[in-house]
């Protein structure tokens, strides 16, 4: 298949006295053949960093400018990150590490006319912006931006979602023309309306003839896929009733967006918190698309970036693993770069572009494609270097384990002491093992071992 000339993805990051990031840091945001990762997750305690890195890359997405008939003395750069547009020098003052007055620089590479499987040695065309915001005596006394780029100029549609992340109510014609990222940095931002956007689409379909109906047609069927497939609980797009809006005067189940779950029939605004987040920032997605790429025979097959903060947020474990599976079906041409804190979603993504971000001696650092094995388990991963847990056991039992060792290694006990590490065996004995295999071979185990010591006191 041919490249895609209007798509644009993020290859890597550098941040250098950003916030909590002291020194020189990079984000890789390749797949081992050297192509932009379709998929990126981005592991790591709270408040180390992980919003800073999704924000740092929103806002330093590429903006060209028109340079031709521009005065020498006048002219812009041809190219410079979105950020440069920044006119309030506090965001820029919060953006740089505080406590020094060490330059801070920001650094982005992108590949443009690419495919996340285009051979690993196609060569395509580079993009990349940059910033240093430089200070003295804590105040900004010069920022310089700008950037390179070889070949066609194309800008990528970036979308960006925060934790607060909500859908609003009737406000298609509102936010047409707010910014697509505004969700990462404002936690009351909403969203397009889930069900307003079934309206209009369905609006539309209605209304258009011929090849046109056609093609709305298609798209409205194309979102009601996406969420039939997402949310566990609809089996099929024809269980979404688009019954058009409510109107006044009119009883409750004459209008609105239905769906069919095993529990009935509900409005769709009745729907749980995890759903109604889900279907916000899904909708929200298509519905851009549908915008952005107007001519589009199918807007959901076309390139955009989507960056997510949190992507597990209010998804049960059974979801979390289905997840990147359905958005990658539905938005094949496009990269997502999130992150979470969720083992499961780490699990699903150990074949994908992973990065942990830690807190080494108050400095974040981030660890690029971190050690891990395709096939571990969910107590391997989180007492990996992932997520650092000393160990899968509830605290109590680990108390448990650590004073029977502790005992055991003292060669002279008291009455007490030995009564206590008997009750502390026989407590260890009997914990379940990480599997039903393990279990089974454990329970075998203990068996012959209960024998043999009969055998031995008998004799």
């Amino acid at each position: 298949m041919k490249p895609n000339s209007k798509a644009i993805y993020f290859t890597m990051l550098e941040l250098e006295n950003i916030r909590s990031f002291a020194g020189l840091q990079r984000l890789d945001l390749r797949d081992p053949q050297g192509r932009p990762a379709q998929w990126t997750l981005i592991l790591g305690d709270n408040g180390v960093g992980k919003t800073t890195i999704l924000q740092c890359l929103t806002r330093m997405r590429p903006r060209y400018n028109d340079v031709s008939g521009q005065p020498s003395e006048q002219m812009p750069r041809a190219i410079e990150p979105e950020l440069a547009q920044e006119e309030d020098n506090a965001v820029l003052k919060a953006l740089a590490r505080s406590g020094t007055d060490a330059n801070a620089s920001l650094r982005v590479e992108l590949e443009t006319g690419t495919r996340f499987d285009s051979p690993a040695k196609t060569r395509h065309r580079l993009v990349s912006t940059r910033m240093t915001i430089r200070r003295k005596k804590g105040r900004i006394v010069d920022v310089d931006a700008g950037g390179d780029f070889k070949g066609a100029s194309v800008e990528p549609l970036v979308l960006a979602y925060g934790a607060g992340r909500h859908r609003g109510v009737g406000n298609l014609e509102r936010l047409t023309e707010v910014d697509s990222t505004a969700s990462l940095f404002d936690a009351s931002a909403e969203l397009f309306d889930t069900e307003e956007t079934l309206y209009r689409l369905d609006y539309i379909q209605l209304k258009e003839k011929g090849p046109r109906k056609k093609i709305a047609s298609q798209k409205l069927k194309g979102l009601k896929a996406l969420l039939a497939e997402i949310l566990p609980a609809i089996e099929r797009p024809e269980d979404i009733d688009i019954r058009g809006p409510r109107l006044p005067g009119t009883k409750d189940d004459n209008g609105g967006v239905w769906v069919k779950t095993p529990f009935g029939t509900v409005p769709m605004a009745d729907l749980s918190l995890g759903y109604q987040t889900v279907m916000a920032w899904t909708s929200d997605i298509a519905w851009r698309l549908l915008n952005h790429y107007p001519a589009s025979a199918n807007p959901l097959l076309e390139p955009a970036i989507v960056i997510v903060d949190e992507i597990d947020l209010h998804l049960h474990p059974q979801w979390q693993r289905t997840i990147r599976e359905h958005l990658t079906k539905h938005f094949p041409a496009v990269q997502f770069i999130a992150t979470a804190h969720s083992p499961l979603m780490a699990q699903d993504a150990l074949d994908t572009n992973l990065a942990v971000i830690r807190d080494i001696d108050g400095q974040a650092t981030i660890v690029s494609d971190p050690a891990v094995v395709k096939t571990w388990r969910l107590d391997q991963i989180i007492t990996s270097e992932l997520f650092g847990l000393s160990s899968a056991r509830p605290p109590d039992v680990e108390r448990a384990m650590s004073r029977r060792v502790e005992l055991s290694q003292n060669k002279e006990l008291s009455a007490s002491e030995k009564s206590e590490l008997r009750a502390l065996d026989r407590f260890v004995h009997g914990l379940p093992t990480t599997d039903s295999d393990d279990q089974k071979a454990m329970d075998i185990i203990r068996q012959a071992a209960a024998r043999l010591l009969s055998q031995r006191t008998a004799s």
